[in-house]
């Protein structure tokens, strides 16, 4: 394992654990709609996830795959910077950032979870034949 990554045992602090929970309680309406179609494809994904001091809208594991989907708020300076420092992270630990624009899900959906399949697939190493679902 690189040394530069955070351990198993600083990964998750109880207080992320427990907001990801509230979270996946109350999500968005866009996010529960991206949901109902992420959880039906073949490779394993998760919402709200915690991942070291963040939660994470989605994510693909296998992938090493971060899905954000972004409402108006993140056009702000302070928000916008807040996500870079976030995104630097979690490049860092080795994750891809697809950042979804929330106004594409209502009208654009098949697009969007088209975009998303394509970068699993582009990330995810391959696990042909081995009977498995990634997570």
């Amino acid at each position: 394992m690189d040394p530069d990554r955070f351990t198993r045992d600083e990964r998750i602090s109880p207080a992320t654990r427990k907001r990801s929970q509230h979270l996946r309680q109350e999500p968005t309406w866009t996010e529960a709609k991206l949901w109902e179609r992420l959880r039906k494809l073949p490779d394993r994904m998760r919402r709200q996830a915690p991942i070291g001091p963040y939660v994470t809208d989605f994510a693909c594991l296998r992938a090493r795959l971060v899905i954000e989907v972004d409402g108006g708020i993140h056009n702000l300076t302070d928000v916008a910077l807040r996500d870079l420092k976030r995104d630097t992270w979690l490049g860092e630990q080795g994750y891809r950032v697809l950042r979804i624009d929330s106004r594409r899900i209502p009208g654009d959906l098949e697009s969007v979870v088209n975009e998303i399949k394509l970068a699993i697939s582009a990330s995810a190493p391959s696990l042909e034949g081995e009977g498995v679902r990634g997570g």
